[in-house]
């Protein structure tokens, strides 16, 4: 605590409107100041996650989203109430006197756990987690926020435990982001609320109606309630000879770690697919001096995605970093004898190689579930609660989950968060559905590129700013009639703003935006 609980007056009482942030000083502290519904509220001004500018987010009610990765906090209580933060903010005392806002400083932590309850001994129900992923990581502290006082155990293949996987394909993989970054929370925080993480347990058998899982080591678990979140399991390329060295992937911390030595040697490195980890994975290994080729079979990076126009855009910067790209080609074999030494295209072209990262997506590790109906991709079909059948439930990579439309499965680290978030409230009784609108990001030579919603195909797209000539732009992607998606650089507040919007089901018509819609004064009317 803060010794002498500062305090100084901050803003006149009018200077504020609703749903408007500032940064203030209180002493030789910084403080976020918001209003909202006539009151004023002080915070701790950077959010929890990666100390992104929280006065540079967006304020819609009582929910304060970081412009950078979409967290959420309700500034009343400074609780967390979306994934990627898993803390909540401070709050500082305010006081209104002579139409001056005043401001005491009552804390001097950068972060708050949401309120959780204690494990109790004498509680005899277990909850299992399969899969220690974000879904896995936010679900056990769900539980325990929704007041679960049993058992947790959490099974993971991994040695580790729950990390920070998104910065494996970032920060970390350059050498820029130290090991004791990764972990998302202590050993001692896991112990002090009863979250058991056992490592090294391959899960082989879930049987929902006996409710036992089965573990490769021969040991026997029965559960009341269990959590599917076993991610996903990276493609290989067909017909890949697997003894062949050389060859990885790019999905968990132990890959990283490889990779980043490899790419130190100066590797000539050829990446098969250009997806965002496959882009991603190109740029860490660039910086750490690797010769890059990218093989790809769209002829443009993120076409069916964000369009060939911002694609266009985003090959440009990796080309102006020494990234050459193979594009509408298929890879006809791998040569080596043992060891990977190239690459042949479907057009005869050989590209040397030292190492091989693929990077073609993956598919959900469902293959020990006994008596449930699988998807044609290997997913779970949930229901709106993330329910699959009688005591199990779904999140992250492998759930097909209801929208408006019919279902959709989506494969991003903020999804398998909040999904992991709601069903863990859900299985301790709070029962609270899933109704977030999707967000990603993705890291490309040093830009993020924020997207917002889910089109499986686009019709149409509006853009504000020109992706080939500006330094920031916005994309709205029309499928049927409707704005699905958009995505954004350097719009942050604008995607904060679409997401809310689509949340609340006041997008605007296509027409209106058409003509010039301002997102963020447009979010601020009742």
């Amino acid at each position: 605590m803060i010794a002498d609980y500062t305090e100084a007056p901050v803003c006149h009482v009018d200077d504020l409107v609703d749903g408007e942030l500032k940064e203030v000083r209180v002493g030789d502290t910084d403080v976020l100041l918001a209003r909202a519904d006539g009151q004023y509220y002080a915070l701790f001004p950077k959010c929890s996650h990666y100390q992104g500018p929280l006065v540079k987010g967006l304020l819609n009610g009582h929910r304060l989203v970081c412009p950078w990765h979409n967290a959420c906090f309700d500034i009343r209580n400074g609780h967390r109430l979306e994934a990627p933060a898993l803390n909540g903010l401070p709050t500082h005392e305010v006081r209104i006197e002579n139409d001056q806002v005043f401001v005491r400083l009552t804390t001097d932590q950068e972060s708050l756990e949401n309120p959780m309850s204690a494990p109790d001994e004498t509680n005899t129900e277990t909850y299992v987690i399969v899969g220690s992923g974000g879904a896995g990581a936010f679900a056990a502290e769900g539980m325990r926020e929704g007041g679960f006082t049993g058992k947790i155990i959490m099974l993971t293949e991994s040695s580790e435990a729950p990390y920070d996987r998104p910065n494996c394909s970032k920060d970390y993989l350059q050498g820029k982001a130290p090991d004791e970054w990764m972990p998302l929370r202590s050993d001692e925080f896991y112990k002090d609320y009863g979250i058991e993480i056992r490592t090294g347990q391959l899960v082989t058998s879930l049987d929902p109606t006996e409710k036992r899982i089965e573990l490769a080591s021969g040991e026997t678990i029965t559960y009341d309630k269990a959590l599917l979140c076993s991610g996903g399991k990276p493609n290989v390329l067909p017909g890949l000879d697997a003894d062949l060295k050389g060859i990885y992937s790019l999905r968990s911390l132990h890959d990283s770690q490889t990779l980043r030595e490899l790419g130190k040697e100066g590797k000539r490195v050829v990446i098969i697919g250009s997806s965002f980890i496959g882009l991603e994975g190109a740029m860490s290994l660039r910086k750490l001096g690797s010769e890059i080729d990218v093989v790809g079979l769209e002829k443009v990076p993120f076409g069916k995605i964000l369009g060939e126009k911002i694609g266009h855009v985003i090959q440009g910067w990796h080309e102006k970093e020494g990234i050459r790209f193979h594009l509408g080609r298929k890879v006809d074999y791998i040569e080596g004898e043992g060891t990977v030494n190239a690459v042949i295209l479907d057009n005869g072209e050989r590209i040397p190689a030292d190492f091989v990262l693929l990077g073609l997506g993956v598919k959900p590790r469902t293959d020990f579930l006994k008596g449930v109906l699988l998807e044609k991709d290997g997913g779970v079909k949930t229901d709106n609660y993330l329910k699959v059948t009688n005591g199990l439930y779904a999140a992250g990579d492998i759930a097909h989950y209801p929208v408006t439309d019919g279902f959709q499965r989506i494969e991003h680290w903020k999804v398998a968060g909040q999904q992991g978030h709601v069903v863990g409230l859900t299985m301790a009784g709070k029962n609270e559905p899933y109704e977030v609108i999707p967000f990603f990001w993705s890291n490309q030579q040093g830009r993020r590129i924020n997207y917002v919603g889910h089109a499986t195909k686009i019709d149409d797209i509006i853009y504000d700013g020109d992706p080939e000539k500006d330094d920031a732009f916005l994309a709205l992607y029309i499928q049927d009639g409707q704005i699905k998606a958009a995505a954004g650089l350097k719009r942050d507040q604008d995607i904060i703003a679409i997401r809310e919007l689509m949340h609340e089901g006041r997008m605007p018509s296509i027409e209106t935006i058409r003509n010039g819609l301002k997102w963020v004064k447009e979010l601020k009317k009742a």
